[in-house]
């Protein structure tokens, strides 16, 4: 069921990381794949969509500029607003859902839905776009994709180095992005954690921790995060068997 016309649905693009894990000094996001930086490849998923009305870009410090002259050069005559990440991605989030309440048009009697995005997974899809703002609308809910877990996970101790348990795969879940909910319950969680001092390594985690209810959708395994250059590998492999099947 498609939202009705009243809602806004406000995407933020978080791309502020460091790309430790890449094996790189320089943010990944820069990195290209099929000749087409991760970053535009990200941002295009989301403004192709035809229900998100606006894109917040929350880049690292300093590189604010060369995401907005990249952007405006990739989307000519799209509004794009670029904002400051912080150190952690939690602060990133933050400080991208409080650019979004500062777009949010206060004399609408709307809802303001607001999906937070890794710039590191651009291979998302629109139906899975689709999916999430239907559920989120229909339910009144934070909402996120995820996939079934197919390997076997344990415990280990603090160490590392022992086994504590086996973990039940059927009942673990792979989480993806984007998440969301309304934007006026996603700011205030995450308000309260910030002032809490608590750390989250997810969005849906501040609504937890609230008590607010969530669902899950179903997960595409395309929507792969790079983080390293496997993961690369894999993408522009992807990329050309995907030109091939359109030659």
């Amino acid at each position: 069921m498609p939202g009705n016309r009243s809602t806004q649905v406000i995407a933020i693009l978080l791309a502020a990381g460091r790309g430790s894990r890449f094996g790189s000094e320089h943010n990944k996001v820069f990195q290209t794949i099929g000749g087409t930086t991760i970053l535009e490849r990200a941002a295009r998923c989301l403004l192709d969509h035809p229900r998100i009305n606006s894109l917040i870009v929350v880049g690292a410090a300093g590189e604010e500029e060369r995401i907005g002259a990249l952007l405006a050069s990739a989307f000519t005559g799209r509004k794009i607003r670029i904002v400051k990440g912080g150190d952690s991605r939690q602060e990133s989030a933050l400080a991208g859902l409080l650019a979004a309440s500062q777009l949010e048009d206060r004399q609408s009697k709307g809802r303001t839905l607001a999906l937070i995005h890794d710039a590191a997974r651009c291979f998302l899809s629109q139906a899975t776009i689709t999916d999430l703002i239907d559920t989120i609308s229909r339910y009144h809910c934070g909402a996120a994709p995820a996939i079934a877990v197919t390997d076997t996970i344990r415990l280990l101790d603090q160490a590392g180095g022992s086994v504590i348990r086996t973990l039940p795969r059927e009942r673990l879940a792979a989480m993806q992005t984007p998440q969301g909910a309304d934007l006026d319950i996603l700011l205030s969680a995450a308000r309260l954690a910030l002032g809490e001092a608590v750390r989250v390594t997810d969005d849906l985690e501040l609504l937890m921790r609230i008590g607010y209810p969530i669902r899950l959708i179903q997960g595409d395994p395309l929507n792969i995060k790079i983080t390293s250059p496997q993961d690369l590998f894999f993408a522009e492999n992807f990329c050309l068997s995907e030109k091939d099947r359109q030659a």
